[in-house]
């Protein structure tokens, strides 16, 4: 069993999730590190990492649709 006080514990003892605005914020997080590695990936002409940032960049926008 963890650390917990029992604070986190809401309506008979499930555990809160994330609310939309700390989801979205993750995501843009997230999205401003692929976006980084995409610019590096573009100035090392590396198309291989390029592809893989521009898919994950693809995905995160996607997400953020709701």
């Amino acid at each position: 069993m963890s650390n917990c006080d029992y604070s986190c514990l809401l309506n008979g003892g499930e555990e809160m999730g994330m609310t939309d605005n700390q989801y979205k914020g993750m995501l843009l997080d997230q999205l401003e590190d692929w976006q980084e590695i995409l610019d590096l990936a573009i100035e090392a002409a590396n198309t291989e990492i390029q592809k893989k940032a521009e898919k994950q960049i693809a995905k995160l926008n996607e997400k953020l649709k709701f």
